[in-house]
């Protein structure tokens, strides 16, 4: 695509909201946004479009396109239209698809590899973290691709597990794919756009706001072929990606969580009112292996060995992801508090600060490192059942 033909795109998601379904219908009656630019209003009309959904296309201007154009280019960020062979197939399903998507990374050919939604509640319990991790784990290793929304909580933790399985993870947010949100995230979204992509319908600068991410969960319910809710409360807004998936006639599946624990009653209402039983990848996979013979093998999952992964060497360790934590050969559930000579790097720095000094904010444990990494390792090791986090933002030896 030509940087002059990109402009279109852009234009045409500069005249309508995210969600609108006008921008869809344009693209299907005339197939490239520069056809839309170029057409007259009374052929508009003939075509049954209304005056209020044609008004928006009075304003022809180009500017504000060029100026993104040119900050996706220092950016390295990529615009994807509507019109092009790279634009995700399952996006054309939407009533409402965006003229573009702006890619940061490299996103999986959306054709030909199985991609599987995973989402959740941001107040994640331990027990919804250990599901979330050990099932993309396992999604990822057998070979699918986990798409989340790099959300705090299970999105996070989804996404980590498909890095640490050895896989690709593809993030739908809900601001400019330039914008890190949440803040902490940093160092997650780096490693997401080294195995796989960061994407968006916003152009870039686009701040997260409220009413983006239930508009946003449409794209996160698309791309997977199927959609698995590890936990959500009743509130949640993954529940919204699962009515999104169910109306496009996904499978959505749903994690079985403990009756008493409020973050997964929502997940539970799911698995009451028909949605599909996960106890495991073996469960989502065993739909759609032999759909993608090439790309997707269950015996993967027992070849791969199951670790937490830390990232330490990205700021300054020494040692492979794979020897921070040593496998149980159990569900990691049932994993108890590892001694220190388990971990590495900057896990094991952490870790035994907090041994030795007991409660601890990130900020008292940074030493100089990289805020978002020494965040990023306390996640790690919250995930592994090595410490918990407290009130007040400290975290303690678990």
């Amino acid at each position: 695509m030509s940087y002059s033909e990109s402009l279109y795109g852009i234009w045409l998601s500069l005249r309508y909201s995210a969600g609108d379904p006008t921008p869809g219908k344009l693209l299907r009656s005339l197939r490239t946004a520069a056809a839309v630019y170029r057409a007259e209003r009374e052929f508009l009309y003939s075509l049954g479009f209304s005056a209020k959904e044609v008004r928006p296309l009075s304003a022809k201007s180009l500017e504000a396109a060029e100026r993104i154009a040119v900050s996706c280019a220092s950016k390295g960020i990529e615009v994807i239209q509507y019109s092009d062979p790279g634009y995700p197939i399952q996006f054309m399903q939407l009533d409402a698809p965006p003229p573009v998507i702006y890619c940061r990374g490299t996103l999986p050919a959306c054709d030909s590899e199985l991609f599987i939604s995973a989402v959740g509640t941001r107040r994640m319990s331990d027990t919804g973290r250990l599901n979330a991790h050990k099932l993309c784990f396992d999604l990822a290793a057998a070979g699918a691709v986990i798409v989340s929304g790099m959300a705090r909580g299970i999105d996070s933790v989804c996404h980590q597990g498909a890095i640490d399985g050895g896989g690709r993870t593809v993030a739908v947010l809900g601001c400019g794919c330039d914008v890190v949100y949440p803040p902490e995230n940093s160092y997650l979204y780096g490693v997401i756009t080294d195995n796989g992509a960061v994407i968006s319908e916003y152009p870039p600068g686009e701040e997260p706001k409220a009413e983006n991410f239930p508009v946003r969960n449409r794209l996160i319910a698309a791309l997977g072929a199927a959609t698995v809710i590890v936990e959500a409360g009743i509130g949640s807004g993954a529940l919204i990606t699962a009515d999104r998936a169910s109306s496009l006639g996904r499978t959505v599946y749903a994690v079985p969580g403990p009756i008493n624990t409020p973050s997964a009653k929502g997940s539970n209402l799911l698995l009451k009112r028909g949605a599909a039983l996960c106890t495991g990848a073996e469960d989502i996979l065993s739909e759609y292996e032999l759909s993608f013979p090439e790309k997707v093998r269950i015996e993967r999952i027992t070849e791969k060995r199951y670790f937490i992964g830390d990232y330490s060497e990205h700021s300054g360790g020494e040692n492979e992801a794979e020897a921070a934590v040593k496998n149980t050969g159990a569900e990691i559930a049932g994993m108890k508090i590892s001694r220190a000579s388990e971990l590495t790097g900057e896990s094991r720095r952490i870790y035994e600060t907090l041994l030795r000094n007991g409660a601890a904010s990130p900020e008292e444990l940074s030493a100089g490192t990289d805020m978002s990494a020494v965040v990023y390792t306390l996640t790690l090791l919250e995930i592994g059942g090595y410490v918990t986090a407290l009130p007040g933002g400290k975290y303690a030896i678990k």
